[in-house]
């Protein structure tokens, strides 16, 4: 399971639909959250990010953490509950209910899609 999540693995490909090498930030982060010891933040603020819309895996671990980072630094936040995933059902159900009461919006990929493309229609 752990050769899964090597750099340049097939499972860690990110979809041409919300990643644009010659424009987005590709970063491996250290902790549970993005924002922990990296740039992120830095770069969002610099981008002038409004809107963070969190992927992966965990969602009672990393996703969580992500989340409530994304909240603290004062972005929008967004989960796509099909793209997210816990090792039981029952924490990732209970982690998405909580974050989605406190911390951010709770929604699909096909409307975090949709978001990016009609953002990317009005800013080109």
């Amino acid at each position: 399971m752990r050769e899964s999540f090597l750099h340049d693995h097939p499972s860690t490909e990110l979809d041409p639909r919300i990643y644009d090498p010659d424009y987005d930030l590709r970063v491996c982060k250290t902790g549970a959250s993005i924002f922990f010891g990296t740039t992120v933040a830095a770069y969002f603020a610099k981008e002038r990010v409004d809107t963070v819309i969190v992927t992966g895996c965990v969602t009672s671990g990393c996703i969580r953490a992500t989340v409530i980072d994304s909240f603290s630094h004062r972005f929008r936040t967004v989960v796509p509950e099909d793209c997210v995933g816990d090792h039981e059902e029952g924490p990732h159900r209970d982690n998405l209910r909580d974050v989605g009461r406190r911390y951010a919006d709770v929604s699909t990929a096909e409307a975090c899609i949709a978001y990016i493309e009609d953002w990317r229609k009005k800013n080109r």
